[in-house]
């Protein structure tokens, strides 16, 4: 590719940069509804009984609605190389507003039975699948348009997470206080479902406006778009895809340790209050957010790699401590730090799996790569560990430990890409 391609950043503006982040905040504000407000879910959706029996039946109701997200990534992705990113964006942002609004609307346990929990893990399924091209898409949009300081540009799109989290605790919070605990049980929570749908209107009117991706537009005309790019992905780029997808799903980890299975840990053992479970989350969420931008930026200067090697090593020295002993301060300590462990490397993480595909399959690999990071390794990781720790409170952190160090082993054997040119073709 030539002149045609914008090499500068000049071209992101705030209407770009709001396009992208608007539909993966409303996908991240929709996921972690569902985690950070699961003691509301399983007394509604779940039997009677044990109590650590049915958060880890929400959990694992959770984590199921990550298997359509490799779904989502391989049909977005290969539209989305093949016709753009753009219109991809549009259907995904629908899908996620509307099967999480209408989560606030199903019928409880109590109501019509286990057919609760089949339409709740239907919603979630299609929410999945929503998530499996937004993430991709939304990351592409701002690479595309800015080619320099990819690092910084990625931030904007990857604080998103942190932004969902934090909007849905302060949501919980909020109405928490307006009108206390047990009406949050029993219908205070879907007012929190229901604002996805107000969010989907917003996201959808400054989408409707998103101009495509010069970088797309250039492949487009000089015809070097494929048939099925996703088949090449797994044929010519295996390798990249592999250690894509264990950064990711490492990153991921060290993302659900801190917003899901800690702070339910915690307050399974009553060490903390459910306001305080809230407000460990706010923190966890603002610090992350906060090092999402310093880590991009950072990245952009001493490489992608390095900023995973930092992050896995914070996590590392956090996991067993906190388990060990368990306290009010530890569990604020802890979320902390997990906050700067998981912005250092999040921001990088969306580049670097993004860089180190070409333009015709890059759609197709990064979003195949995050999602099935997040979808079998991250996202199953609040369930494994509740379990784990039902057997020994000393296994809990293993599953976590074990991703921690492939995450090193990983980085070290991927090539560095701040530098690469997202013009290449092949």
């Amino acid at each position: 590719m030539g002149s045609d391609v914008v090499t500068g950043s000049a071209s992101i503006t705030r209407h770009i940069i709001l396009s992208a982040m608007i539909g993966t905040l409303l996908e991240w504000y929709d996921i972690f509804l569902f985690s950070t407000g699961a003691f509301y879910i399983a007394a509604n959706f779940m039997p009677k009984g044990n109590p650590v029996a049915a958060i880890a039946s929400t959990l694992l109701v959770f984590a199921i609605g990550f298997l359509f997200r490799p779904l989502g990534a391989f049909v977005f992705g290969h539209y989305g190389d093949r016709i753009g990113r753009k219109r991809m964006l549009m259907y995904t942002i629908v899908i996620s507003g509307v099967s999480s609004g209408l989560v606030g609307l199903l019928p409880t346990y109590a109501q019509i039975g286990a057919w609760a929990i089949v339409l709740l893990v239907i919603l979630r399924l299609v929410l999945g699948f929503g998530l499996g091209g937004e993430w991709g898409g939304a990351m592409l949009v701002a690479l595309e348009h800015g080619q320099r300081r990819r690092g910084y540009w990625s931030a904007f799109v990857q604080s998103t997470v942190g932004l969902g989290l934090v909007l849905g605790s302060i949501v919980f919070l909020v109405l928490g206080a307006l009108i206390g605990q047990s009406a949050m049980t029993a219908w205070g929570w879907r007012i929190a479902f229901l604002i996805s749908f107000l969010l989907l209107a917003i996201g959808f009117y400054i989408r409707y406006t998103l101009p495509e991706t010069p970088v797309f537009e250039a492949a487009k005309r000089e015809k070097t778009l494929l048939n099925v790019p996703a088949g090449m992905v797994f044929r010519k780029y295996w390798k990249e895809l592999l250690l894509s997808t264990l950064i990711a799903g490492a990153v991921g980890t060290i993302w659900f340790t801190g917003s899901t299975t800690l702070p339910t840990i915690y307050r399974l053992f009553k060490v903390i209050s459910p306001e305080l479970q809230q407000i460990g989350i706010l923190v966890f969420g603002l610090i992350e957010i906060l090092f999402v931008f310093l880590g991009g930026p950072l990245s952009d200067r001493i490489g992608r790699r390095p900023t995973i090697y930092i992050s896995s090593i914070i996590f590392l020295v956090v996991l067993y401590p906190v388990i060990l002993y368990k306290s009010t301060i530890m569990f604020f300590v802890s979320m902390a730090l997990l906050g700067i462990a998981h912005g250092i490397a999040y921001a990088p993480e969306g580049a670097m799996i993004s860089e180190i595909f070409p333009t015709n399959v890059r759609y197709s690999g990064n979003s195949l790569a995050y999602q099935f990071g997040n979808a079998f390794i991250g996202g199953p990781q609040p369930y494994v560990s509740v379990d784990l720790g039902a057997i020994s409170y000393l296994l809990e952190p293993v599953y976590a430990v074990v991703f921690a160090v492939i995450a090193i082993a990983a980085a070290y054997k991927f090539r560095e890409t701040k530098d690469v040119d997202l013009t290449k073709v092949t």
